[in-house]
């Protein structure tokens, strides 16, 4: 790691890579944070229409089918009345309904408590669709008392028409039906007003299952159906069905949002609510049936939802990221080219410091900053070269001088000594020698009376060779002096010219 950043600190193109890089981040950081903004605004509201487009959608198509039941039940409705003294043509009127209907299971027509005396006391004209045929038959029996059903009790009471909440026949007699129907029952009057029978138009559940289980506007969501009472009537884990409402899952673990979206589906109410589900958080839109009472809800999961902006938010990551990796190995090879002329001119740099100005300098044609910095250094190179040269030049002339200098001065110095020791030495001689010759004068002066001729001549013999040392020294002492004092140059004396 240290080796990583003393290269990143010693290298320009590396750090001006980085730069680059690290400025290029900052900016699609901050263009992507914009369009993921308004982007995830975009995707929430498309994927809000979606759902909510789809929902209506089915709501009205069941409504629309219901609404189709309504009508035949009506138009069925008088003329059955019409034609109440014919009991047999019960089970002609049950059998058009189903032919003229096919999304309907079966049809009852069914009479109060020996209302037809010759048909017994339960008389029920019923007509069952299979798919692939119609059958009839006359329902009621000591077995199957069906004035006590809710499809026919319910109506006959509030004297109105009445959707009634899917039940399930287990007859094992006659036309066997194993179905779970919802009915849309409605009572016969005569005449009179009098409430005689119902008339009851069966619709599967399968095909409430279906139509709303084809509700998916996204891969992973669902759709459920509430009965009036809460009851699932559609939901994903049959196992609920029927025998769960949408509270009893908050009787062990209270939940208030969903709390809150049961009551708002069972008083009628469309809407979106957001909440974690099993664990995920989901959207939640929910809308009611128009005459049945009961609503459907579409719970998408947050991740499909907005799946496709977070599709859109990874492949825009791994672009910016191969953006980035390419970038990064573009400014690495693209600025260490072009700063390849800094690198030699640096490595020169170092070469001169070091001392060698004769490398060659290779200068390239670029023309611009970089182009010029090697012309001026090649010229300053150079430049340099020729000035240490001649400085190298002029030291070694004045080393040379120097010594010639140190040797005269040591000629002098030589000289300086044997001047300083032979002054020193033959003033004392010379005195000797000149005391010598004055006894000697003094002796034959004072004395030359007595002294016979072969004393008088060594005494003028001892005086000569007395004489003739201290010339000698004389002569010696003066050489030395003439020889350490410079001599001048002395013009020569041209002669005078005299005119006559």
């Amino acid at each position: 790691m240290r080796k990583l950043l003393r290269h990143i600190r010693r290298s320009l193109s590396v750090r001006l890579s980085l730069w680059v890089v690290a400025f290029s981040a900052v900016i699609f950081l901050t263009t992507f944070s914009i369009i993921f903004n308004e982007t995830h605004d975009v995707v929430q509201t498309e994927a809000w229409g979606k759902a909510t487009k789809m929902l209506d959608g089915t709501v009205l198509h069941i409504d629309n089918t219901l609404d189709k039941v309504e009508v035949a039940s009506d138009n069925m409705l008088r003329v059955i009345e019409q034609n109440l003294d014919k009991p047999d043509m019960m089970y002609n009127l049950s059998r058009q309904v189903l032919e003229s209907n096919p999304d309907l299971s079966g049809c009852s027509i069914s009479f109060e408590p020996d209302y037809y005396k010759e048909k017994g006391k339960y008389f029920s004209a019923y007509s069952y669709n299979n798919g692939d045929s119609i059958q009839t038959e006359n329902e009621g029996n000591e077995g199957y008392q069906f004035h006590y059903m809710d499809w026919y009790l319910i109506p006959t009471m509030l004297n109105r028409p009445y959707w009634i909440e899917p039940f399930m026949e287990d007859a094992d007699w006659g036309i066997v039906v194993k179905d779970i129907f919802s009915s849309y029952s409605r009572p016969i009057h005569d005449k009179q007003g009098n409430i005689v029978g119902t008339f009851s138009l069966d619709i599967c559940l399968d095909w409430f299952s279906k139509t709303v289980s084809d509700v998916k506007p996204f891969p992973n969501s669902y759709a459920i159906m509430l009965g009036k009472g809460g009851t699932y009537l559609v939901h994903p884990d049959t196992t609920r069905l029927f025998y769960e409402t949408i509270f009893t899952q908050t009787l062990e673990r209270p939940d208030s949002a969903v709390t809150a979206l049961g009551r708002a589906m069972m008083a009628g109410q469309s809407g979106h609510k957001v909440m974690t589900i099993d664990d995920q958080l989901c959207h939640v839109f929910y809308k009611p049936f128009k005459n049945t009472g009961w609503s459907v809800a579409i719970i998408c999961p947050e991740s499909d939802f907005m799946y496709g902006y977070n599709s859109l938010k990874t492949v825009m990551l791994w672009i910016s990221v191969g953006g980035l990796v390419v970038l990064s190995v573009f400014c690495w090879y693209f600025v260490g080219y072009r700063l390849r002329p800094l690198r030699r001119l640096a490595r020169m740099t170092h070469t001169i410091a070091e001392g060698q100005f004769d490398n060659e300098m290779q200068v390239s044609r670029r023309s611009d900053e970089i182009g010029q910095l090697q012309r001026s250094f090649q010229t300053m190179q150079q430049s340099l070269g020729s000035y240490i040269q001649e400085v190298r030049q002029q030291t070694t002339t004045l080393e040379e001088r120097n010594a010639q200098l140190l040797e005269a001065y040591e000629h002098a110095m030589e000289d300086e000594r044997i001047k300083t020791t032979v002054l020193h030495n033959m003033p004392e001689k010379i005195v000797t020698q000149v005391t010598a010759l004055v006894q000697l004068s003094r002796t034959i002066s004072q004395e030359y009376r007595q002294m016979d001729t072969g004393e008088l001549d060594a005494t003028v013999k001892e005086i000569q060779a007395d004489t003739t040392q201290v010339t000698n020294m004389l002569d010696e002492l003066m050489a030395t002096v003439q020889r350490d004092t410079p001599k001048k140059h002395v013009e020569p004396h041209k002669p005078t010219q005299h005119h006559e």
